[in-house]
């Protein structure tokens, strides 16, 4: 009897390990696609804040070009008041936002009677820009699909059954994607 007894809680005590190692490897998975997800979410606001300089950049080359030009100054002051900006704390909707005007701001500043300012085109400040610009876009885009990536992967942890109990009990809650 005394030996069935010891197998028993051997056994039990076995399973309880085995669960207790399994709960904390589901854990630490959980905690790295978090920390995955803020990593990832940085380059996103590092991509965004480069696009935002590269527009400034832009419109300050447009106002050297065109100095003389009052109204168009005035509409290049206009455009650089509008650049947003993406701090640490923005939210996927805040940033989806940023970078509408960012886009807005960009169109604006490249349409800017560049016909009329034969010296603007010839620039060659003017054409980096524009390239790095590019360059930039493609930069934010495979931020963002990275981004979409691992938080996708998090949430799909976080619903499936078994990890969806120890999320609950870690509190781990869904996140948003872009």
């Amino acid at each position: 009897m005394k030996g069935t007894r010891n197998i028993t809680l051997l056994v039990i005590a076995g399973l309880v390990l085995i669960l207790f190692v399994w709960g904390c490897n589901v854990r630490n998975g959980l905690a790295s696609g978090e920390t995955d997800i803020k990593g990832k979410w940085g380059q996103v606001q590092t991509q965004y804040n480069r696009k935002a300089k590269l527009y400034e950049n832009v419109v300050n080359t447009i106002k050297g070009a065109a100095r003389n030009e009052d109204t168009t100054l005035i509409k290049i002051v206009q455009m650089r008041s509008k650049i947003p900006t993406i701090t640490e704390g923005s939210t996927p909707q805040q940033v989806a936002e940023a970078d509408r005007q960012l886009n807005a701001v960009g169109r604006s500043a490249l349409n800017i009677n560049i016909e009329a300012y034969p010296t603007l085109q010839a620039t060659g400040l003017y054409r980096d820009l524009q390239a790095q610009i590019e360059g930039t876009e493609n930069r934010v885009t495979v931020a963002l699909n990275d981004w979409n990536t691992a938080v996708t992967n998090f949430n799909q942890r976080i619903v499936r059954f078994p990890g969806s109990m120890i999320a609950s009990m870690f509190n781990y809650k869904q996140k948003e994607n872009y």
